[in-house]
């Protein structure tokens, strides 16, 4: 099975996985410098190691918090090496296996120490497996967010002046810290260290592995993201809905006293209906109100305030498209929560005036996804 059909195969099983509420696929690209700590590499100057890299990646998430991704990497990178060990594609043995012979010696300079660079050109793809800490811990979704990374791969070492090629299996580690700054589009720094065999940089020392340390500065594009100025517009229409006044309706009513002319008015009190109050919007996995809502929370209040004796009722969703239906149960049951508890706490509505209920992803109250991560408040009959 060659490399091409593992990452066919790979991705193939990437677009089989359900999209979630970080908006599915997703595709990023950045550079940055790298170093490697192999044998010998601590007689050239730290300056002379650091080489530039770049890495390519797409990936998707599978939940709110967890993502898989497929990223291939790499370039330059610049060791050092001496007359000890073996080493692959030795000349003298008609470079079919390793012998005491380097051919890179014919290709660089010698210091007069002995020792000599190894210039290295390479790639290494591999399939990791991400954690949005921010989603995991903290079951929010905010701007800045730090995303570890672990994962296996494959390198591909090329011939270049005497370096000879070689495959290698290399173990992958990342931590990455990304800003959003569109709807669509973050800047992330990470940190990435790769560890390689041994015979990585063909020569064989007798060491287990030789790692390599880089970082990166890139950008991540994020697909399927909802059209950020329609989705505000909604949004906002859907926060500031809210009534605040019982309907009281005039009726007309005609006696027939003596005079005939003689018209009373009374006003008469409408038995007044359930009616929608407000809506709390949420972000995707969190059970913590959207910022900017103070005036939901009031106009709610408000109407309690001017009718002592109504009472309301929380009804809590989540969005289809993310989580499994006990999840967004239980998230649904949260949101309700959060607004009871705000309502209680903060403006001290009697817990007695307030029902709630996590209806979860069951019925989706609105055709936008995303608005479907809202808690309704409906004004019940008094």
């Amino acid at each position: 099975m060659n490399k091409k059909t593992i990452i066919s195969m790979v991705l193939g099983c990437m677009s089989l996985l359900p999209a979630s509420a970080q908006n599915g696929w997703f595709v990023e690209a950045g550079g940055g410098v790298q170093t490697i700590f192999s044998s010998d590499a601590g007689k050239l100057h730290f300056g002379k190691r650091l080489t530039p890299s770049y890495r390519i990646g797409v990936g998707k998430w599978i939940t709110p918090a967890y993502a898989l991704r497929l990223q291939i990497g790499g370039y330059a990178l610049n060791g050092m090496s001496t007359s000890e060990g073996l080493y692959l594609r030795d000349p003298q043995t008609n470079g079919s296996i390793y012998g005491p012979h380097d051919p890179v010696i014919d290709n660089v300079t010698v210091r007069p120490d002995g020792t000599y660079r190894h210039y290295l050109r390479y790639v290494n793809a591999h399939a990791d497996f991400m954690v949005s800490l921010s989603r995991l811990l903290f079951r929010s979704e905010g701007r800045f967010d730090v995303l570890p990374a672990v994962g296996l791969g494959y390198a591909r070492t090329f011939a270049y002046r005497g370096t000879a090629d070689a495959n290698s299996l290399t173990a992958n580690f990342s931590i990455a810290a990304k800003y959003s700054v569109l709807k669509c589009m973050d800047v992330n720094l990470e940190i990435a260290s790769t560890l390689m065999p041994d015979h990585f940089d063909g020569r064989i020392t007798g060491r287990k592995y030789e790692p390599t340390l880089g970082a990166t500065l890139g950008l991540t594009y994020r697909f399927n993201a909802s059209k950020p100025c329609a989705k505000k517009q909604r949004c906002h229409k859907l926060r500031c809905e809210a009534v605040v006044d019982t309907v009281y309706v005039k009726e007309r009513i005609v006696e027939r006293p003596v005079f005939k002319d003689r018209i009373v008015e009374k006003s008469v009190a409408k038995k007044q209906e359930a009616f929608r109050l407000a809506s709390v919007s949420f972000a995707c996995a969190s059970a913590k109100p959207e910022k900017k809502q103070d005036i939901v929370f009031e106009n709610i209040v408000e109407y309690l305030k001017q009718n002592p004796s109504a009472r309301i009722r929380l009804d809590g969703y989540a969005d289809k498209a993310t989580g499994k239906e006990r999840t967004n149960l239980m998230l649904s049951i949260r949101r309700t929560d959060s607004v009871r508890n705000i309502l209680i706490e903060r403006y001290g509505i009697a817990p007695s005036r307030i029902e709630a209920q996590g209806i979860g992803s069951n019925a989706q109250p609105y055709e936008d996804n995303d608005l479907n991560r809202v808690v309704i408040v409906t004004a019940l009959p008094e």
